[in-house]
């Protein structure tokens, strides 16, 4: 089995999102990924449920992402393509 359990790669992107919004990270839907996490690391679980919990947990968390408010990382990633933007724009006049 691989050293890294689904469980513990959601709780470390909970704790991502638990410092930008700790409400988030704590709601009903964050609960529902840990439980669909729980259920890929199950051995006992058929390949074609973990399919389903895979494909549920992807939008789990992409849901979260989508919810979680916007990171200073992000803001300095949006600083950076805009300046590329404007020398881009200034050197085709």
């Amino acid at each position: 089995m691989i050293g890294v359990s689904v469980v513990d790669a959601v709780e470390r992107d909970l704790s991502t999102i638990r410092r930008l919004s700790p409400d988030l990270a704590d709601s009903g839907l964050a609960a529902s990924a840990l439980v669909l996490a729980a259920e890929l690391d199950s051995p006992g679980n058929s390949a074609t449920s973990k399919s389903m919990c895979a494909r549920a947990l992807i939008e789990a968390l992409e849901r979260l992402r989508e919810l979680a408010p916007a990171g200073d990382e992000e803001d300095k990633l949006d600083e950076l393509g805009a300046r590329r933007a404007a020398r881009i724009g200034g050197a085709a006049s």
